[in-house]
């Protein structure tokens, strides 16, 4: 699994199933792994809703904070090492492409800058007499850049294998 992720930087390829898989792979471990890093800081998720951003990266500590960016690091390089070897399989120039995907979505992210929101949390206890309310701000993507990421996705998923390769045909 590693050589997958870390691995084959030049020749690698993988076919549709593949790729899929370890997308959602390396998504979920990346959830869980940073999911649990804030767990271990915050104590509870409640405690982690309830609290502002200001007050959870106190808690949290800079290795904690380190970590985190590591893991991030990694994860993004481990997702850019797939995305190549998918589009190497399609037939396209690899990095090239991941670098034109990458640019792409820069620009797209300066046009459309990302959109805040707000996320509530409230515990009540069955007679009422508890009663804790949290809010925090979160920002996500805007509806372009998203729709970008998203088609990007599909056409790695659902673009057959060698579609752009060479098409050259021998005469007998």
């Amino acid at each position: 699994m590693w050589q997958v992720y870390f691995g084959e930087w030049q020749s690698g390829r993988l076919k549709r199933l593949p790729y899929l898989g370890y997308d959602v792979l390396l998504m979920v471990l990346g959830f869980m792994i940073i999911m649990g890093m804030l767990l271990l800081a915050g104590g509870s998720m409640e405690s982690i809703l309830s609290m502002g951003l200001a007050a959870v990266l106190e808690s949290m500590g800079l290795v904690l904070i380190l970590g985190i960016f590591v893991v991030s690091i990694a994860l993004g390089i481990a997702n850019l090492n797939i995305m190549a070897k998918r589009i190497r399989d399609m037939g396209l120039p690899a990095w090239g492409t991941v670098s034109g995907i990458i640019l792409i979505s820069i620009v797209l992210n300066l046009l459309f800058p990302s959109q805040q929101m707000a996320v509530g949390a409230a515990v009540t206890d069955i007679n009422g007499a508890l009663s804790t309310t949290g809010s925090m701000h979160a920002s996500t993507g805007s509806i372009v850049t998203e729709g970008f990421n998203l088609f990007v996705f599909l056409c790695l998923v659902l673009i057959p294998s060698d579609t752009f390769g060479n098409k050259s045909s021998t005469v007998e």
